[in-house]
């Protein structure tokens, strides 16, 4: 197996990230119930998942630490500032209004360091914004009403199908490369 078949097959890994950020989030904060709780909990569970992605992703580009540091800011951010503007409900219609803008602001901060590795790297804000709100509505389709439990981040249903979408956007993404000198 090469190196390009184990980084696709980490990358995909790295979806346990989400469960397992999740899950310390709630352990710590116990269920979302208003913005300052979705600011701490979505950093720390964007900290487990920043981690994840990273001991995939530099096995191909050379990310270091910012990654997981800024996954987790993006996160944090994201969660927290939609919570503050569409509330903390449990309902689908009001997870799928939270979705949206932390997929952004997540896009955003990853893309930060992912300009500095390939060209149009920009692509990766809008795929990370439609991708993460695709991921928490297939999470509601598997976990129906346990919705209702207040999660940080969706949960193993949707994080399988986020990285795996998001391992071919950045797989295809890496084909343009910038050089440095």
């Amino acid at each position: 197996m090469n190196i390009k078949s184990q980084w696709g097959i980490g990358w995909v890994l790295a979806f346990l990230g989400f469960p397992i950020g999740g899950l310390i989030a709630s352990l710590v904060l116990g269920r979302m119930d208003n913005p300052l709780e979705a600011f701490i909990g979505g950093g720390i569970a964007g900290i487990v998942i920043g981690l994840a992605q990273y001991l995939a992703l530099r096995q191909r580009l050379s990310v270091d630490w910012r990654w997981i540091v800024l996954t987790g800011a993006g996160l944090a951010l994201g969660v927290g500032l939609s919570t503050t503007i569409f509330g903390a409900g449990t309902s689908l219609e009001s997870v799928l209004l939270r979705a949206p803008l932390t997929g952004l602001l997540l896009g955003i901060a990853q893309w930060y360091l992912l300009r500095v590795h390939v060209r149009s790297g920009w692509w990766w804000i809008p795929v990370i914004t439609a991708t993460f709100t695709a991921a928490w509505f297939i999470t509601a389709q598997v976990i129906g009403l346990s919705l209702e439990q207040g999660f940080y981040v969706f949960g193993a249903s949707g994080a399988i199908v986020y990285q795996i979408l998001t391992g071919l956007v950045i797989t295809w993404l890496m084909r343009s490369p910038i050089h440095r000198a």
